[in-house]
């Protein structure tokens, strides 16, 4: 059920953790030879929180699972003078390969000098960009407001990404030519994919990310899930002191220049434009060294132009006419009344209508549906370094997105839009010696989204319908017309993962399981369809001569699926200059519970032979299966 492929390297490596980065290297002496049981410490410079190690018998030495940053690396043993490095980067995703040469004591007893990671990584076979909080901070790119990516968008800066234009379906950049639905979105290691329309779901708001990496082409086994682009997320923490920031973005349409399509539209300005992102932050210590806090909040109110509708109704004196006239129903005269105001604007598309043998005169109904959404982020971290041996990081992300829902015809039936996102995550990691790591991980994503149809009453009938009125211009009465609807998907993920150093093998091995929990309700004309071809039709409460329908129930769709994934990966150092990679991922999935609970959907395990292109029972009933191949150079 899998294959292994092979890759060489000029050095032993294994591509770093999900959320952090890893720190690898060689001790040698001034004439190149290894110095093996070689003491090596890193300190990270804003929260002084230490990690150590030694090297091996071959010199070699391995910090896994270090929070991205900047540190101060000090190498020392016997008979050797200590050396000190400093500012050296440890970047996320990445294995970063420092060589370290310690000179033998004499009059000097230590050297310092300044680390900087090599410009090239030959640790491994995968692209990689990363971005960290400068970086995100002096690109205009990720600020741009309105389309909720945030700091993804700066994965356009990197070769082999597009705008996904016609590529195909799916939420996001086209990465190596691949279609966006191909592409995996995560936060501090949790899965934060939306399974419907893919691309993804929680927003960290740009101020509050510490770096963000890309990952393409043969990435590390332990990334899997998509095919396409690595999108990896992970949010600031408190440091040894305490730091604050307040901050205000603002975009609006008088900073843009007059389009001459606006112009061609009648336009004399710039329709409205406004995207106001405010908020703060704090981190600090609580125990200083070990304990660490980080909050974020953003609050972001974004407005744009609003449209016009283009439906009729009678005039004044048309409505006159209608009050006047006898035999109408008195509960639609009513509902008509109390919802659809006197047309009072010129429109080509509004003429006499059909009244009773005669006509009554009709005019546009000046209706603007507005267009806003309401932001809210909040960010939090904690950090806590209970020993060199044992760390603990938690994330707690939500965010809040309420905006209005715009699709009904007349305004008293525009209803809020709320959208509700939690992240949260625990990931523990655990030194069991210098030789053996281990990281394990919990995690819980939920989206919430709902379209009401609201609280509206009609006398006689259980629920408000759809009354359509073609010879007013196709004049709707009544909510969304898809309303209501609603999704909910919640996202349970444990991971662990182990790392161990064996002589000239460098063995990592990880498994995954993930539970989604992801109703769905959806029934078309649920509230029922009536359409008229004329207002007196629907006055006289006659039966609908253009259209009826109402669906029976309001079924939902259970989208509930199960996960396992695990990996394996062997970075065998033959010799110095030749390293042999080997590893392998394998991906289980079933298909959502709904579709397994339809006979019709599942074929019967004991006549396979009566399907085409069925190989074993399980395939038949929809379980998925995934190898996920990768190479290391």
């Amino acid at each position: 059920m899998f294959a292994v492929v092979f890759g060489l390297a000029a050095s032993s490596r294994v591509a770093a953790q999900v959320i952090s980065g890893d720190l690898v290297g060689t001790v040698l002496d001034k004439t190149g030879a290894v110095v093996p049981g070689a003491r090596v410490e890193v300190t990270k410079n804003d929260t002084g929180v230490k990690y150590e190690t030694k090297s091996s018998e071959v010199g070699e030495y391995r910090l896994s699972n270090l929070p991205v940053g900047i540190y101060t690396v000090t190498a020392s043993s016997e008979n050797f003078a200590t050396t000190t490095i400093s500012g050296f980067r440890v970047e996320l995703n990445k294995t970063t390969t420092l060589t370290i040469n310690l000179e033998v004591k004499g009059a000097v007893t230590s050297i310092e000098v300044s680390g900087t990671a090599a410009a090239l990584d030959t640790t491994t076979a995968q692209l990689q960009t990363t971005f960290d909080s400068k970086d995100i901070g002096d690109s205009a790119i990720a600020s741009t407001g309105g389309n909720r990516s945030g700091v993804l968008n700066l994965s356009l800066l990197a070769g082999g990404v597009a705008t996904s234009g016609g590529v195909g379906v799916g939420s996001g950049p086209s990465v190596g030519g691949q279609r966006p639905r191909n592409n995996n979105f995560t936060i501090e290691g949790v899965d934060n994919n939306n399974k419907g329309v893919t691309g993804p779901l929680v927003t960290v708001p740009n101020d509050a990310v510490a770096e963000f990496s890309l990952l393409q082409n043969q990435f590390s086994p332990e990334f899997g899930h998509s095919s396409g682009g690595q999108f990896n997320t992970v949010v600031k923490g408190g440091t040894n002191s305490f730091h604050g920031l307040a901050y205000v973005y603002n975009q609006n349409r008088n900073y843009d220049a007059f389009g001459s399509l606006d112009g061609i539209g009648d336009l004399t300005s710039n329709p409205r434009l406004d995207n106001n992102r405010f908020g703060g932050q704090i981190g600090g210590p609580v125990i200083k060294n070990k304990l660490f806090f980080f909050v974020n909040y953003e609050q972001e109110p974004f407005g744009s132009a609003g449209t016009a509708g283009a439906v009729c109704s009678p005039t004044a004196a048309g409505m006159a006419t209608i009050a006047a006239t006898p035999g109408l129903s008195a509960t639609n005269l009513a509902i008509f009344n109390q919802y659809v105001a006197a047309g009072t604007t010129p429109n080509p598309d509004c003429g006499a209508i059909d009244w009773f043998g005669g006509k009554i005169p009709t005019a546009g109904l000046a209706v603007l549906a507005p267009s806003f959404t309401n932001y809210r982020f909040v960010t939090s971290s904690m950090d806590y370094d209970l020993s060199s041996r044992d760390q603990i990081r938690g994330r707690y992300i939500y965010n809040s997105a309420v905006g209005i829902d715009n699709a009904a015809a007349l305004p008293a039936f525009f209803l809020p839009q709320p959208n509700k996102f939690h992240l949260i995550t625990i990931n523990e990691y655990h030194t069991f010696s210098p030789t053996l790591t281990n990281e394990f991980r919990i995690g819980f994503n939920r989206f919430a989204q709902n379209f009401d149809g609201g609280n509206f009453s009609y006398p006689g009938l259980d629920v408000f319908p759809n009354i359509q009125i073609n010879d007013l211009n196709f004049l709707n009465i009544g909510p969304d017309g898809n309303a209501p609807q609603g999704a909910i998907q919640n996202t349970y993920q444990v991971a662990e993962a182990l790392t161990w150093t064996k002589s000239a093998h460098t063995l990592k091995f990880g498994v995954e399981g993930r539970k989604l929990i992801a109703p769905q309700t959806f029934t078309q004309r649920v509230r029922g369809d009536y359409e008229y071809n004329g207002l007196q039709g629907y006055l006289q409460d006659i039966v609908p001569d253009s259209f009826v329908e109402r669906s029976n129930g309001n079924a939902i769709y259970y989208g509930d699926q199960s996960a396992l994934y695990f990996y394996a990966n062997d970075n065998w150092r033959i010799r110095k200059n030749l390293t042999l990679n080997l590893g392998f991922r394998y991906e289980y999935t079933t298909i959502p519970f709904t579709q397994r609970s339809q006979d019709l959907n599942a074929a019967q395990r004991s006549r396979p032979d009566q399907l085409r292109g069925a190989t074993s029972g399980e395939e038949q009933l929809g379980t998925a299966h995934r190898l996920r191949v990768f190479a290391g150079r």
